[in-house]
């Protein structure tokens, strides 16, 4: 008996599912063990039959569950929180720790933005201080939440959690070749983007912060400062960054694909941007408007100023919490699934 096409890709994208949940170092053995139990399964049901197809295989996939529950039947059974709460413990874990990180972040801007820092580098330790102690305690309390539930529900069933257990086939992950494919259009995009960066960096630089203004269509351009020296003095290190971005774009679209240089390459840059967004913060403000209450002669484009300074940092503090859970997640997958 063989399978058709569709059917060997699922049967792939399964055992695969299967095989990110195990953490045992025989999890080649055990995945080897559930593909023929799986050929066995169809042996037995499907009689004579020279070509299995997709949908006859995802019928005996679903019976036998979603992929983390069948990696739970090979796990050790010493544990606070069992494998059948444990994708409800999973899912609360995330929302819980990326909402008090986004929220130690808001925080941290807010006292940035009324008591801005003399120490930089003493506010990023404290700042990357307070979120692993944070995101620890989180997991901590949540941990022994639900080891409670644990206890006090072993041996009842559960609706919601068992709902869990399904196995859903749109949520089974790519195979690691598929993931780590490049789109050559959206690299091509980036590396584009990435250009005119580039230029108006360097255009910038070059003005000290300043930007062509016309009074009208005919009248003679004027250079009006728009960003102030805190912001200008980090346009050296904007440029090296973006530099290096568009030479990993490049590299991408040269291989095609995600290789274990690149996949570090973006980690490190991602680092990089954080850092740098960090110092930009603590170096408010970025923009002035001083020169546009000059030319309105209106002291309420003067109240607007703290304002959109204020709405930079929130926007580059939300930018540093998803760069950190993007960097994590990146890290933790680069580590489970290396690239070539």
């Amino acid at each position: 008996m063989k399978l058709s096409k569709a059917a060997c890709a699922l049967m792939e994208r399964y055992l695969y599912a299967v095989k990110r949940e195990l953490n045992d170092k025989s999890r080649d053995d055990i995945v080897a063990e559930i593909e023929s139990y799986i050929y066995d399964l169809l042996e037995e049901r499907f009689v004579g039959v020279h070509e299995v197809g997709e949908k006859d295989l995802e019928t005996i996939l679903k019976e036998m569950g979603a992929p983390r529950k069948v990696a739970a039947q090979y796990s050790p059974q010493h544990y606070l929180v069992g494998p059948r709460l444990f994708p409800l413990f999973m899912l609360v874990t995330k929302i819980l720790v990326t909402v008090v990180l986004g929220a130690l972040t808001l925080s941290m801007v807010i006292n940035l933005v009324v008591n801005p820092a003399n120490n930089v580098w003493m506010v990023m330790l404290e700042y990357f201080g307070s979120l692993f102690s944070a995101a620890l305690s989180t997991i901590g309390i949540l941990t022994l939440i639900f080891a409670g539930i644990e206890c006090a529900a072993r041996g009842r069933d559960i609706e919601e959690i068992e709902e869990l257990q399904e196995l859903h086939i749109h949520d089974l992950p790519q195979l690691p070749e598929q993931e780590k494919e490049v789109g050559q259009l959206g690299v091509s995009i980036e590396i584009i983007l990435g250009i005119i960066g580039l230029v108006f960096f360097t255009y910038i630089q070059k003005t000290g912060g300043r930007l062509p203004y016309w009074m009208t269509p005919s009248a003679d351009t004027q250079l009006v400062p728009v960003f102030t020296p805190g912001f200008m003095q980090f346009v050296p290190f904007i440029l090296g960054l973006t530099g290096l971005e568009i030479a990993r774009n490049l590299t991408l679209l040269v291989q095609g694909c995600h290789t274990s240089l690149t996949t570090w390459w973006q980690i490190a840059a991602k680092i990089a941007d954080i850092i740098l967004l960090i110092f930009l913060i603590t170096s408010l403000p970025l923009v002035t408007l001083d020169y546009f209450q000059y030319i309105l002669g209106n002291d309420m484009v003067m109240e607007l100023e703290p304002l959109v300074n204020t709405g930079l940092a929130v926007a580059m503090s939300l930018s540093i919490l998803g760069s950190v859970v993007d960097t994590i997640k990146q890290v933790l997958r680069e580590v489970r699934n290396p690239s070539v």
